[in-house]
C-alpha cells in the first residue's frame, strides 16, 4: 500500500511543531529537508540530538533526506573568454567558484548526508540534476552524467539510493528527460524522485506522458498540484490541473508501494499541508477501495 509522508518544514520550520501537528493528523513518516533555516545535513550536534528526541517522543520516522545536492549549474569545461580584462577575470572567478561548489557537494556535502542518513536509518536521499543555466532543455553534457554517476557510486557504498528530482530549469525537468538521464547513468543507486508538480511547471504533461516514460525508475514521489494562472504562468495550487486521480491509480496498479511526500510550496503552511494530506489520503483510499472491489 502507498505510504504518505510529509516534508517536515513544509508544515513548520520548528521540527517540534511540525511533528506534533503531523502526528495529530495520523502521520508518522517524514522527509527531512531542514529546520530553523538550516538544511540537512549541516545541523549542530544539539540539533541532531534534539531531533532524535522528538522523533522518539512522537513515534515518528524520517524516511528520506533532501539536502539540495546539485541544485546548481554545472560549470563548462572552460571559462567564457572576454577581450576586456575585467570581464575576463570575473568570468574566470565565477567559473572557478562553480567548480568549487560542485566539488564541495561531491566531496563534502554528499558524504556528510550519507553519514547522517546512516545515523537515522534512512535509505533514500533526494538530489537534483544540475541547473541548465540558460541552456535549452535536452540531454545534459557528459560531465553532468559523470558527476551523477560518481555520486551514485558513493551512495551505493553506503547502501543508500539517490532519488533524482524532477525540477524546472534543470536537466531533469520532465519525466522523459529524467528517464533519459537515469538510463544513461545506468546505476542501481540512482533512481527517480517523481514530482509531477515540478514537471507541470516545466511544461510537461505529468500524467500520463511523463509518468509513462519514468515509471520503471521511481524510488520516491512528491505530492503537490499545479495550474496555469491568469497571467499564463504555472503556479502551485491545492487543487490544480494535474490528473492525480489517474496518477495514484497508476502507481497502485504498477505496484509502487513506496512513499508519497507532501510538499505543498504554499502558504498558509499548516492549512495547505492539511488540505493536501486530506486530499491525498482520500485519493489513495478511493483507489485502494476500487482495487479491492475489482478482485
Amino acid at each position: 500500500m502507498l505510504k504518505i509522508s510529509l516534508v517536515l518544514d513544509e508544515l513548520s520550520a520548528d521540527p517540534e511543531t511540525a511533528l506534533e501537528l503531523g502526528s495529530s493528523w495520523g502521520l508518522k513518516y517524514f522527509e527531512l529537508r531542514g529546520f530553523f533555516g538550516e538544511r540537512v545535513p549541516f545541523f549542530s550536534d544539539y540539533q541532531k540530538q534534539h531531533l532524535r528526541y522528538l522523533l522518539e517522543l512522537y513515534r515518528a520516522q524520517v524516511i528520506a533526506l533532501s539536502p539540495g545536492l546539485f541544485k546548481m549549474p554545472f560549470p563548462p569545461p572552460e571559462p567564457q573568454r572576454w577581450s576586456f580584462t575585467c570581464l575576463d577575470i570575473g568570468a574566470y572567478q565565477g567559473w572557478r567558484e562553480a567548480q568549487r561548489a560542485v566539488d564541495f557537494h561531491l566531496q563534502e556535502a554528499l558524504p556528510a548526508t550519507l553519514d547522517y542518513a546512516g545515523e537515522l536509518g534512512v535509505k533514500t536521499v533526494v538530489i537534483f540534476g544540475f541547473q541548465r543555466a540558460g541552456e535549452a532543455p535536452g540531454f545534459p553534457p557528459e560531465e553532468v552524467l559523470s558527476a551523477l554517476r560518481a555520486a551514485a557510486e558513493r551512495a551505493a557504498q553506503a547502501g543508500i539510493v539517490l532519488a533524482l528530482e524532477t525540477e524546472d530549469g534543470h536537466w531533469a525537468d520532465s519525466g522523459e528527460r529524467q528517464a533519459q538521464i537515469l538510463a544513461a547513468v545506468n546505476h542501481p543507486a540512482l533512481r527517480a524522485n517523481w514530482d509531477p508538480g515540478n514537471a507541470f511547471c516545466a511544461g510537461d504533461t505529468p500524467f500520463p506522458t511523463g509518468y509513462r516514460a519514468l515509471k520503471d525508475f521511481i524510488q520516491h514521489v512528491h505530492f503537490k498540484d499545479a495550474r496555469i494562472a491568469s497571467n499564463g504562468q504555472a503556479e502551485f495550487a491545492t487543487f490544480g490541473e494535474i490528473d492525480w486521480d489517474g496518477q495514484i491509480q497508476a502507481l497502485i496498479q504498477d505496484g509502487y508501494d513506496g512513499f508519497i511526500s507532501i510538499e505543498t510550496h504554499q502558504r498558509p503552511k499548516v492549512a495547505s499541508a492539511k488540505a493536501a494530506y486530506d486530499r491525498l489520503s482520500a485519493l489513495i483510499e478511493a483507489q485502494e477501495h476500487s482495487k479491492t472491489r475489482a478482485k
